[in-house]
């Protein structure tokens, strides 16, 4: 009996250490979770319509959630790899609040900030990655994605005064068009493709990955200033992020 249990115990042993050996280096999934940067710093010397035209969103620092899955096309491989990295849902959240500190650095007086001030995106992304081993569980991801992004503002500026006809506004809703309810969430979407570019660093299961998302997105918007008058209707605005994430990989 106790034969027979050494025995036993002795097989699990063995394929334990089988399953320890056959587990690659490369593993697949992933999830990620961190600090999410959302475009540039605002500009005193630009009016509201400059600055987010210019992809400067007044954003503070926000947050990131990510899972995804890396298909690689070799089985076996122990040096290098390589494959297609999709990370099936990225999301990312930042408050839209640096815009009183912009008013009082433009000594614009009677600035209002109305709204959630939300600054929100979610996407796929899918393309190319490149890992290698170059010591022990030491694994270094290289990848290059393109990312469709649905993206969610809810965020109106005014200051000034519009009976000296020095009134600024930035708003992106549209209502000036007649039958269009810029207020409604449809609306209130926008939508492009983005590049990803990314890195991660990790040992096992635990790394860090630092990413640069780079694109435009279609948005409704209505201004007005005394430069550019009153505008409204569609523009491409600029939407970069950059991304420093906890990777945890399964």
């Amino acid at each position: 009996m106790k034969l027979k249990n050494l025995l036993l115990l002795v097989l699990l042993m063995a394929n334990m250490q089988l399953y320890a050996q056959e587990r690659s280096v490369f593993r697949k999934g992933y999830l990620r979770l961190g600090l999410n940067q959302l475009g540039s710093d605002l500009s005193p010397n630009l009016t509201p319509r400059e600055n987010i035209f210019d992809g400067r969103f007044g954003a503070g620092t926000g947050y990131v959630l990510e899972q995804g899955h890396i298909y690689y096309f070799k089985k076996n491989a122990t040096l290098i790899n390589y494959g297609l990295d999709w990370t099936i849902i990225s999301l990312n959240y930042n408050k839209m609040d640096e815009w009183e500190n912009y008013a009082m650095a433009a000594g614009a007086p009677n600035a209002y900030v109305d709204g959630t001030k939300i600054a929100a995106a979610a996407s796929t992304k899918l393309g190319p990655v490149i890992s290698f081993n170059p010591l022990e569980k030491l694994v270094v991801d290289l990848r290059f994605q393109i990312a469709p992004t649905v993206r969610f503002f809810d965020f109106n500026y005014s200051d000034g005064d519009e009976n000296t006809g020095n009134d600024r506004y930035f708003s992106f809703t549209n209502n000036a068009q007649d039958d269009f309810d810029g207020e409604s969430v449809k609306n209130r979407i926008a939508f492009g493709v983005a590049t990803n570019f990314g890195i991660t660093l990790r040992r096992q299961a635990i790394g860090l990955s630092l990413d640069y998302v780079s694109g435009k997105v279609n948005s409704n918007y209505e201004a007005y200033d005394s430069k550019a008058g009153n505008t409204f209707g569609k523009q491409k605005i600029p939407a970069h992020n950059l991304q420093l994430k906890l990777s945890f990989t399964l």
